[in-house]
């Protein structure tokens, strides 16, 4: 399966020739921050180095797209803490984030002017009639994708966004000790590079990413993004309100693929979250999208030599975010 060049949220999303990104990164959770560099071997990735800290209880404010860190000088210092540990020197990394914090969302348009404030005023008027946020303090970038064969538009964009703010601040963070963050994605986009083995030649996939907040579906046609939903809700409890949740959000978007694209069909179905979890989701997804769903584990990864203790849900968005090319 192809790489998907999707954008970075810094100067390469204007165009620069693609280039590898480094293999350093950093995945920031509301209570983590982790560091991983993936090396490149004859077989797999090498994990070279792995090592996080534990970030201190209501650093970042509540809200439905995450908040800013109440104070970001009780942030800095971990950072700082964090690079001074690792081996060798980082100069440049991707920062994964949880698809809560990073939203991504499809647009179709008539008329895409190809940069700058018209484009940027264009992407924001679109986003705004989907989403129940201020756009006025998200960061937004987007990149145009094949259109679906059945919508009337020109165009078809994916937008990512997120808390400008919030950004800015991790941005600053990193800068202080001299990382500069080259790519920043959320954790769904960065899993679909890490599969791409596991996904194979099918004409259409779907990943599932599940968190303690939420969960995604992220539907991929010849390994290129065509649908992604985020469902805030507490995976944790689970009980029959969630099962019922899922199931019928499952269902509405396994109707809206068959409307969208009544002749292709669901050839992989991918689960990654915590193992305990794992037979809820798979039983659901069965029956809501009516294919097998197989869980991800790290030896289904394409990882090679000792592992770090941690799980798949941990590591996929980790390899993946250094896997992908970036324009």
């Amino acid at each position: 399966m192809r790489s998907i060049k999707l954008p970075s949220w810094t100067e390469r999303l204007l165009g620069l020739d693609p280039r590898p990104v480094p293999p350093h990164v950093f995945s920031l959770e509301r209570r983590e921050l982790l560091y991983g560099r993936f090396v490149r071997g004859e077989s797999g990735y090498d994990v070279e180095d792995f090592v996080g800290v534990e970030l201190p209880a209501g650093l970042f404010a509540a809200g439905p797209l995450g908040g800013p860190m109440h104070d970001a000088g009780l942030f800095k210092p971990l950072v700082h803490e964090l690079v001074r540990g690792v081996r060798g020197s980082v100069a440049e990394a991707s920062l994964v984030l949880p698809d809560a914090w990073l939203r991504l969302a499809f647009a179709e348009v008539d008329e895409l002017p190809s940069r700058g404030a018209r484009r940027d005023e264009v992407l924001r008027w679109k986003l705004r009639r989907q989403v129940p946020f201020r756009v006025e303090d998200l960061r937004l970038r987007g990149v145009e994708v094949a259109p679906l064969p059945a919508q009337q538009e020109k165009h078809r964009v994916l937008l990512g966004f997120g808390i400008d703010q919030l950004l800015r601040q991790v941005e600053e963070a990193f800068a202080s000790c001299g990382v500069r963050l080259g790519q920043v994605l959320n954790a769904s986009l960065a899993s679909v590079d890490s599969v791409r083995e596991v996904v194979g030649d099918v004409d259409l996939a779907a990943l599932v990413l599940v968190a303690a907040d939420g969960y995604s579906l992220t539907f991929t046609r010849r390994g290129e993004p065509l649908l992604h939903r985020f469902r805030a809700l507490d995976t944790e409890t689970g009980g029959d309100t969630v099962a019922r949740l899922v199931l019928r959000d499952l269902k509405l978007t396994g109707t809206f693929l068959g409307d969208q694209l009544p002749d292709s069909e669901l050839g992989r179905v991918l689960l990654v979250c915590q193992p305990a979890r794992a037979r809820f989701w798979l039983d659901s997804l069965e029956r809501g999208l009516g294919h097998r769903a197989v869980a991800l584990g790290r030896e289904q990864l394409p990882l090679q030599g000792r592992l770090p203790d941690a799980s798949a849900a941990v590591l996929a968005p980790m390899l993946g975010a250094v896997r992908r090319e970036v324009a």
